[in-house]
């Protein structure tokens, strides 16, 4: 039998994810069945089970490409190095991708893995573990602020950083359950609360 190319490989586990993270995003991961991510992947179970042995397997395996996502969204920066207009970039951006198909589609999945680390010990270490990168990029650069002058000194950066990720974990809930917000309204009373780090004169 001929080998299978790495590259190749590589495509057929993207197909599977896609297939699966659009099943889970429409039935969740307990109504979705392998059979389900066979039909919309249009892949064999072979393939499937090749890649994936588990259906806990395909999950964690969601849970790490989200997290990936996540990354890039949170590397844009300030072309001036400036670290609140950097916030404020990451914001935006995070904003904006959940009020595209795709950015929907993959909170929708988040907030699954964020109910499924109620019972899973694997995906509650896997979300806490995500969620500690927001924190850590926030919470350096309010400190970077802070060297800077441009933030208050008295903030404590970690805290601060936990509520403003909290803040967007909240918009994501709104946004999956259909409630009506608008994402430029959004940016700008984020932009009123970075406008409150400034140093009190």
């Amino acid at each position: 039998m001929p080998k299978v190319k790495p590259e190749t490989m590589t495509a057929r586990r993207d197909e599977i994810l896609e297939a699966a993270e659009s099943c889970f995003a429409r039935q969740g991961f307990h109504q979705t069945t392998i059979q389900d991510i066979i039909r919309k992947s249009k892949l064999s179970a072979g393939c499937i089970y090749n890649h994936f042995p588990t259906k806990d397997d395909l999950i964690e395996a969601i849970g790490e490409k989200r997290h990936a996502n996540d990354k890039a969204l949170l590397s844009v920066k300030d072309p001036a190095g400036n670290p609140l207009r950097t916030l404020r970039a990451i914001g935006r951006t995070l904003l904006e991708d959940l009020h595209k198909k795709d950015g929907l589609r993959t909170r929708r999945v988040a907030v699954e893995l964020w109910a499924e680390a109620l019972r899973s010990e694997t995906i509650r270490a896997q979300v806490t573990r995500g969620i500690r990168g927001p924190i850590s990029v926030v919470s350096e650069l309010l400190r970077e602020g802070q060297r800077l002058g441009v933030v208050d000194k008295k903030i404590d950066a970690v805290s601060f950083a936990r509520m403003i990720v909290a803040m967007f974990q909240g918009f994501v809930l709104q946004r999956v359950w259909g409630e009506a917000y608008d994402a430029a309204d959004a940016l700008g009373a984020f932009d009123a609360l970075l406008a409150g780090l400034a140093p009190r004169r």
